[in-house]
């Protein structure tokens, strides 16, 4: 079923949030490198640009003051609304309800190996909005964090900003519909499904909850009722190993199956550190998006980028990449100098293996082999 909503995916440990790893060194960004990147020169009349980016946390209590939900996007917002459809994972129910969830593992979130979150500020979704993001992931693993009464808050509040949403929803059919949208005459399908599942979070027929990856098969037969129905199909996942910089095996086939079934762009997260752009035939792989604004001090976890799609023709999907660095009240801002390039080349080291080759920040796939299944780095987090 099309309805008018969202997509996410992760788990916020204690760790992404600086609880459990030692200092950062400084990682604010000197005033000199803070700049636009240089303006995206349109290859072909009529194409469409769609921007990724990672996670979205607006609020973490313990670990500074709440900061203006609006303020935080200000290092971005000009960039991100050049996009046509610049898509994000929200990482959090957006409520004031206090009941939390009693179906995550207390003695993990007394050690600070799991957190529980929510942003209560009424003007969150509106400031999602206001920085050009008009769709957001919600299959993770933290926006049931506040039981179902969060979720149909949060729900409520992105429908009343004018933000749309995959992957979660007040039943099945609706956390495992596809949203539709037509731009530029396209319509364009976004599904999003989360690998990392916590007890009771998913959606049944008639309970409300996120969509789930943990049966690959439901991924491909949402797929595959979607393909007909779009010009271009995007699948979010939440999935893979938390802290680690290469993609799991189980990313791999995650990213395979949806690429088999129809899908022409998969985009991740949950990591909370970069991954790789990879391919798989035609299709990118963004395999994780990393943090976007969250307050965080390790420094790999304040490296993020804005993933760019050029959709043009029969022309392959182009992919450009726009370096950023949050700064210590957990907003992004853009990079240029040093900054930038460290993670540009930081970028290309890590997509390379994964078969796609970065010319600076831009690069595509052409059909090339899938790349072969990747060893387990690491045991996946608890869910």
């Amino acid at each position: 079923m099309a309805h008018l909503l969202g997509i996410g995916v992760l788990c916020l440990c204690g760790a992404a949030l600086g609880q459990e790893q030692p200092a950062a060194p400084n990682t604010e960004v000197p005033a000199k490198t803070r700049s636009a990147p240089a303006k995206r020169a349109d290859t072909s009349e009529g194409a469409i640009h769609i921007f990724w980016v990672g996670d979205i946390v607006m609020e973490v209590p313990w670990r500074q003051q709440a900061v203006v939900p609006n303020a935080l996007f200000d290092g971005v917002r000009e960039h991100l609304k050049t996009a046509d459809l610049a898509i994000g994972n929200l990482e959090t129910p957006l409520t004031d309800w206090t009941e939390q969830t009693p179906n995550k593992d207390k003695a993990a979130v007394e050690a600070g190996k799991d957190v529980i979150l929510r942003v209560s500020s009424p003007e969150a979704a509106q400031a999602i909005a206001g920085a050009g993001i008009k769709v957001v992931g919600l299959a993770n693993n933290h926006v049931m964090d506040f039981t179902e009464h969060g979720l149909m808050d949060t729900l409520e509040r992105l429908r009343k900003a004018g933000v749309s949403y995959a992957g979660a929803g007040e039943n099945l059919a609706e956390a495992q519909g596809a949203l539709i949208l037509k731009i530029k005459g396209k319509r364009i399908g976004i599904l999003s499904f989360s690998d990392v599942v916590p007890k009771y979070s998913w959606a049944e027929a008639d309970h409300p909850g996120i969509a789930t990856a943990k049966e690959a098969d439901r991924v491909v037969a949402a797929v595959r009722r979607t393909r007909p129905k779009v010009d271009i199909l995007i699948m979010v996942f939440h999935w893979g190993t938390q802290f680690v910089q290469e993609p799991i095996a189980r990313q791999v086939f995650l990213a395979q199956e949806a690429q088999r079934a129809g899908a022409d762009l998969v985009l991740g997260a949950h990591p909370h550190v970069l991954q790789g752009v990879g391919c798989i035939g035609r299709a990118p792989v963004v395999y994780s998006a990393g943090n976007f604004v969250f307050p965080t001090m390790s420094a790999p976890t304040r490296r993020t980028v804005i993933f760019e799609f050029e959709f043009s023709g029969e022309q392959p999907i182009s992919v450009r990449l726009v370096p950023a660095v949050i700064d210590e009240h957990g907003a992004p801002q853009l990079v240029s100098g040093e900054a930038r390039v460290d993670i540009l080349d930081e970028m290309t080291k890590l997509s390379k293996p994964l078969g796609l080759q970065f010319n600076e920040d831009s690069g595509s796939c052409s059909d090339v082999a899938a790349p072969a299944p990747i060893a387990p780095a690491a045991s996946s987090p608890p869910a």
